[in-house]
C-alpha cells in the first residue's frame, strides 16, 4: 500500500529482547485503526510500522508503545527523528485542514483601490 499518508518508520526501543515482548507490542499496535503492518526486531531494538496518517499518528504510535511499559531510546539522534516525525505530520495534518487562498491580491483590484486613494 502506497499512497502520501501512508507513513513507514522505525522507532528505536530500549529493553526488549525477548520475543513474548516483541509479540505484546505487535498484537497491541495492530490493533489500532489505522496499522497497516508492524515488524518488531526486538534483537536490533526497532518497531517498524506502516500507517495511515488520516487515522493514527506517529505520536498516538509512540505512546502506545509507551503504554505497554517499553522504553523508547533516549539516544539524541533518535529523539531528533522522533521529533522531526511528528512535526513532519502534523504539517501534513494542518494541510489538509488548511482553507486554500490565493497568495496576492488581484492585480487589477490593487490599481482600482490606489487611484480611488490618490
Amino acid at each position: 500500500m502506497e499512497g502520501p499518508f501512508i507513513k513507514k518508520r522505525k522507532i528505536a526501543f530500549a529493553g526488549i529482547k525477548d520475543q513474548g515482548n516483541a509479540n505484546r507490542i505487535k498484537e497491541y499496535l495492530n490493533k489500532k485503526t489505522g496499522m497497516i503492518a508492524v515488524d518488531v526486531e526486538s534483537q536490533k531494538g526497532f518497531v517498524g510500522v506502516e500507517y495511515d496518517l488520516r487515522k493514527i499518528n506517529f505520536e498516538t504510535i509512540e505512546r502506545s508503545i509507551e503504554e505497554l511499559g517499553f522504553n523508547l531510546s533516549q539516544e539524541i539522534t533518535e529523539k531528533f527523528k522522533r521529533g522531526m516525525a511528528k512535526f513532519t505530520e502534523q504539517n501534513e495534518l494542518d494541510n489538509l485542514t488548511a482553507v486554500p487562498s490565493s497568495c496576492c491580491e488581484d492585480p487589477k483590484e490593487i490599481s482600482h483601490n490606489a487611484n480611488r486613494h490618490g
